[in-house]
This record gives structure tokens, C-alpha cells and sequence, in this order.
């Protein structure tokens, strides 16, 4: 199985972007496995392969 981590700034708009991020990744065969929150607007997002 492999893994991908993706950084990802919100900045103030937050979360709205982080889904459609997530939906793009799971559209080219990825399942979000984490999130981690750096700070106020920092994530990291760890998605692995479905196949």
C-alpha cells in the first residue's frame, strides 16, 4: 500500500478548499486515512491507494 502526505493551508476561508481537495484525491484512487493540524491553518492530510 502506498502513501501520499499533502500539505494544506486553509488560511481564513478554511475548510470548504480541504474538501475538495479530498474529493480530487479520492477521484484518482485515494482514501484519507489522517489529519493532522499543524496549526491554526496548517493540515496534513495522509491519503493512501486504494489498488
Amino acid at each position: 500500500m502506498s502513501y501520499r502526505v499533502v500539505e494544506y493551508d486553509s488560511g481564513p476561508g478554511c475548510l470548504p478548499g480541504m474538501e475538495a481537495l479530498i474529493n480530487e484525491w479520492a477521484a484518482n484512487g485515494y482514501r484519507l486515512d489522517q489529519v493532522v493540524r499543524r496549526s491554526t491553518y496548517q493540515w496534513l492530510l495522509i491519503f493512501s491507494s486504494l489498488s
